[in-house]
């Protein structure tokens, strides 16, 4: 015989609870809940609640088949873990609050050196992470890893540390998710984010404050890493590339960072970077580059010419204009490529004019959206009506 009345209120328990193992997407095995008005007696309901997180986490399943959920009450001060070094667990878990404000979660023992480390599989959803001291915030080292709406702040940091380290170094991990996070830093002291071999991950809509390092990335593995809707406000260094190839940076907003970007790779993918971008002209002279045309009316210079080398680009970079002079009062046409003339990304049309003292440059926009690597060559090639004339080139830059 069916109990219709225990099924219906555990439905309804789900419900109140907010979240359900449908709404979650994953097969929980188990469900225990924390609460500061608990019993502490096994976790099995509200009324007995463990009162701490490490007390749920103790209770719950290491077996890798199983995964727990594990739901924190609202807490009008903090929860705190109170464990020495890294408190890391083994088990799968989905550990959920109810706003990334509304339960906090420290680490105040005087020898602790992070708040929680994760070894299994882990989602994190609605905490409130606050880090004090020199203690580093979530360390997960298993791949698949999903954390959403979470708060981290380390304000109250004296030395430096780690909000969110994903550390693949015993074993690269990969396919990991984290969405809508805030990151309130210490400027001296925050990393927010740090990727160490790990690929495929998707970061999406986080909000990066204050911090040191906003995102790092190392070791040769961490490749084609996501990264979009990035919001990296008044950071020492926005975004520090040391390693990992593939990486795709899509709608970036720096702001107020002292350095956007720092990259001694020179792969990425950028596009819609927003940032206060000043812009200079290359060469820095009333010289420019001259680019000679081919002998032939109507024919583009055989060997295109160095307008910036590879290693004047220290820093990803826009060209958004193209300046330019021709040396004959006929129309010419300079075109740019930034891999050896392979492909062209931008090409211009100007006509010359002489007159008695002087010839007269002409400028247009390369409307370009192409966003360059360090270590980006940018040549040119140049045609004009007659042929055998030349012409003199200038870039007009944003560096990133």
């Amino acid at each position: 015989m069916i109990d219709h009345n225990g099924k219906l209120n555990t439905i309804r328990e789900d419900i109140m609870s907010g979240i359900g193992p449908a709404m979650l997407g994953r097969a929980i095995t188990a469900k225990l809940y924390v609460s500061p008005n608990g019993s502490g007696a096994d976790g099995s309901t509200w009324a007995k609640a463990y009162t701490t997180i490490q007390g749920a986490l103790a209770a719950a399943s290491t077996d890798d088949h199983d995964c727990t959920l594990i739901l924190l009450a609202p807490h009008d001060t903090y929860y705190d873990i109170d464990t020495t070094g890294n408190p890391t667990y083994t088990g799968n878990y989905e550990i959920v609050g109810t706003h990334r404000l509304w339960a906090l979660i420290r680490n105040t023992h005087a020898s602790a050196t992070s708040i929680l480390k994760f070894t299994g599989k882990v989602s994190l959803r609605d905490l409130a992470i606050f880090q004090t001291g020199d203690t580093n915030g979530i360390t997960i080292t298993q791949g698949g890893f999903r954390s959403r709406d979470c708060g981290f702040n380390s304000e109250g940091l004296t030395d430096p540390a780690t909000a969110i380290y994903i550390d693949g170094s015993a074993g690269l991990t990969r396919g990991g998710i984290i969405e809508d996070i805030q990151v309130q830093g210490h400027i001296t002291y925050t990393k927010a984010l740090h990727i160490n071999a790990s690929k495929v991950n998707e970061f999406h809509n986080m909000r990066i404050a204050k911090c040191l390092t906003g995102v790092h990335i190392e070791d040769a593995g961490s490749d084609m890493n996501s990264f979009d809707e990035l919001m990296l406000h008044n950071c020492a260094t926005g975004i520090d590339i040391d390693s990992g190839n593939g990486s795709m940076f899509n709608n970036i907003h720096f702001h107020g960072c002292t350095t956007n970007v720092d990259d001694a790779v020179g792969d990425s993918n950028w596009n819609n970077i927003n940032a206060e971008l000043d812009t200079s002209f290359f060469p820095d002279n009333f010289t420019g580059v001259t680019v000679a045309t081919h002998a032939n009316a109507d024919t583009w210079t055989t060997v295109p010419v160095e307008i910036r080398s590879a290693a004047a680009a220290t820093k990803p970079f826009k060209i958004v204009v193209t300046l330019a002079e021709g040396s004959a009062a006929e129309k010419f046409r300079i075109r740019l490529s930034n891999d050896a003339g392979a492909a062209w990304f931008a090409d211009n049309i100007i006509e010359g004019e002489v007159n008695a003292i002087k010839r007269v440059a002409s400028s247009a926009s390369t409307a370009t959206d192409h966003v360059f690597n360090k270590g980006t060559q940018i040549v040119a090639a140049s045609k004009s009506e007659s042929g055998g004339e030349s012409v003199v080139v200038w870039i007009k830059l944003q560096e990133i």
